[in-house]
């Protein structure tokens, strides 16, 4: 079983490291699904565990404009001069298919690395059919919530996309798993790839300057970091 945590920045990268999980997914705020970190928080994280970079240039949806994808190509080859061993990606089209030319462009900006396509794979008309588009292109993983809001709720739908795809592409269960329902959603759909953020406030949030934990402008002064404690529970009950 294999434990990719998504990980919300250095700390949360050094956090996997020590608590034992096997990658990462490197990404910054979580609160609005995941954008393509800082360029500093890039530097600073390569080297410390097995990392794929999400490539995500702003939240919403996934049908980009030729600008936005020219901007995440770009992100890519910064990606891989920085030494990363590859790039979570994913494109749709207006009509809510894969958008293969867009795909192609950041599978050609990120030659040599290792692809995973993103939970866009949730969000397309028909997922059976991108999958194997997925597969003929080259991605070695999917992350997926079986087409729901969570993976528990998609359990299904994982568990079919492992039956007909896991001999071919590493089907990567994520979207809400955690401590309490990971055993449950492992022996019902037969994944070897599991994917969790398991964060946890930040104890240390300044509350004597913030007791309300906002600002005077009503600004929200607290964060969140994967939690060395919770990824090494995590990795007692998976392994």
């Amino acid at each position: 079983m294999r434990f990719e945590l998504c990980a919300n920045g250095y700390q949360s990268i050094r956090n996997g490291a020590e608590g034992g999980a096997d990658c990462a997914e490197l990404c910054e705020a979580l609160e609005v699904g995941g954008v393509t970190p800082s360029y500093g928080t890039l530097s600073r994280c390569r080297n410390i565990i097995p990392t794929r970079v999400l490539i995500r240039c702003r939240p919403g949806n996934y049908i980009y404009n030729d600008d936005e994808v020219a901007i995440m190509c770009e992100d890519i080859k910064t990606v891989k001069g920085l030494g990363y061993e590859g790039v979570v990606i994913g494109a749709l089209n207006k009509d809510g298919d894969l958008d293969v030319p867009a795909i192609k462009k950041m599978m050609a900006a990120g030659e040599g690395l290792r692809f995973t396509f993103h939970r866009a794979i949730d969000a397309c008309n028909n997922p059976l059919d991108a999958m194997e588009t997925l597969i003929s292109l080259g991605f070695d993983k999917v992350l997926t919530s079986g087409c729901k809001p969570s993976a528990y709720e998609g359990i299904d739908m994982i568990r079919e996309f492992q039956t007909l795809f896991g001999d071919r592409i590493n089907i990567m269960a994520g979207g809400g798993i955690n401590e309490t329902n990971v055993e449950r959603i492992i022996a019902a759909t037969g994944v070897k790839n599991v994917h969790a953020s398991l964060t946890s406030e930040v104890a240390d949030n300044h509350s004597d300057l913030y007791p309300n934990g906002v600002d005077n402008t009503g600004a929200s002064m607290l964060y969140k970091v994967s939690n060395l404690d919770r990824i090494k529970e995590f990795v007692k009950i998976i392994k």
